[in-house]
């Protein structure tokens, strides 16, 4: 196997972001000033969302997933997961330059997004008091084993900020360092409900019934950025009523956020 350089942030001003765009010539972000959008419920009695975005175009389905966070945290974390053997497919939030550097992570090759070991129980009694409950142990264990990249962007999310969100770019690229079964994902995920981290799975390709360990599921039905105005989206888990519940079938550009940022990366030709 190759080694890859370690998962790292972009670089600060002066240096050159992915896909070879400058901070210096970053595009601006589409303005939300007056975009109001049906609600998309995925929050639930204030915990941290779970969400999965998958489709066959890679740029849509990122571009889709950054418009559902922005419904959670105006301004998301995005995390690319990049082949390092491979180009970027298209155009996305990330290396467009409308990520702000402290918000904008990369793994290359799924660097740093392994799980952690789990530690000796015995070895964690020594970080808690004697009267706690085993449960603690537990969950310390548990969030011991998110990935490096995962706990760094929670270190630097305020604990009293609100809920925050992250894009995860490319999921499909590490979906087997998870647990391929909906109960073993969902345990995973989880361990997110004690934090004020939401996770949007930004994932390309076929998929298995693991994605319903996440709490909401769409399916993006968009052959390409080309024709994304005639793209749908359908939600296939977690919604129960309103214009987003279950098998109810919505086109990309009827859905205000969505549109705008789509039509921000994949303007029509003039």
């Amino acid at each position: 196997m190759p080694e890859f350089p370690d998962t790292h942030r972009v670089p600060q001003p002066n240096a050159r972001t992915l896909a070879s765009v400058r901070e210096d010539a970053a595009e601006p972000k589409p303005s939300r000033e007056g975009s109001r959008d049906p609600p998309i419920r995925f929050l639930r009695g204030g915990n941290p969302a779970t969400v999965f975005v998958g489709g066959e175009s890679r740029p849509v389905v990122n571009g889709v997933a950054y418009a559902l966070a922005e419904q959670i945290d105006l301004t998301p974390f995005w995390l690319d997961v990049r082949d390092p053997s491979e180009p970027p497919e298209g155009r996305d939030p990330g290396n467009t330059g409308w990520i702000p550097a402290d918000r904008l992570f990369v793994s290359e090759g799924g660097r740093g997004l392994e799980p952690g070991p789990r530690a000796p129980d015995a070895a964690l009694w020594t970080l808690v008091r004697s009267d706690e409950p085993a449960s603690v142990i537990s969950h310390l264990n548990d969030f011991l084993q998110l990935p490096e990249v995962i706990q760094e962007i929670l270190s630097s999310t305020s604990p009293t900020g609100g809920t925050r969100a992250v894009v995860t770019a490319n999921s499909d690229r590490i979906a087997h360092l998870f647990p391929r079964t909906a109960e073993g994902l969902r345990r995973f995920l989880g361990t997110m409900a004690v934090t004020s981290l939401s996770i949007v799975a930004a994932h390309t390709g076929p998929t298995g019934a693991g994605r319903f360990g996440f709490a909401t599921v769409f399916r993006v039905e968009a052959a390409s950025p080309a024709n994304w105005m005639e793209g749908r989206i359908v939600c296939e888990q977690g919604i129960a009523r309103g214009p987003f519940a279950i098998g109810r079938v919505n086109r990309l550009s009827d859905v205000p956020g969505i549109a705008r940022v789509l039509s921000g990366l994949f303007p029509p030709s003039t």
